[in-house]
């Protein structure tokens, strides 16, 4: 475990510890960014598996135009779903799903118009919480 680890754990401990609450949510696929890099070979090899299942349904997934909870389920199964908190409005910092945002990503343009399902966790003063997860970013060469 290296200072970027503990700082994530710290973010997400903060992230539970202050949230008011989650809400499944609608959201552009390049309004999501990434809290860290995928820099472990596990990781890497589970995004490359997850671009392969992607590309191979990727033209009905842009007729369906989202990738709903029940959708990733099917395509990109994880124990979790995608989480994530705003850091202003239109975009948010994405602390769980990471692999997955970054296959979609692969695979999916921009100009695609692709929408994800994710967990929004909701906060009534959200700036500690995004000021953590920005440095993690920060930490990880993000920004």
């Amino acid at each position: 475990m290296d200072i970027k680890d503990l700082a994530l754990a710290r973010a997400v401990l903060d992230v539970h510890r202050l949230s008011d609450g989650k809400e499944r949510v609608r959201v552009p696929l390049y309004s999501l960014h990434q809290v860290h890099v995928l820099d472990r070979e596990n990781a890497l090899e589970a995004t490359r598996q997850r671009v392969e299942a992607l590309r191979k349904v990727r033209e009905e997934l842009l007729e369906k135009g989202a990738m709903t909870f029940e959708v990733l389920a099917e395509v990109l199964p994880s124990v979790s779903w995608i989480k994530v908190v705003a850091r202003e409005p239109g975009s948010y910092i994405a602390f769980e799903g990471n692999g997955r945002l970054v296959a979609m990503k692969e695979v999916f343009s921009e100009e695609d118009g692709m929408e994800v399902e994710v967990e929004e966790y909701r906060f009534r003063n959200p700036a500690k919480v995004v000021r953590r997860l920005d440095r993690v970013r920060k930490l990880n060469g993000l920004k």
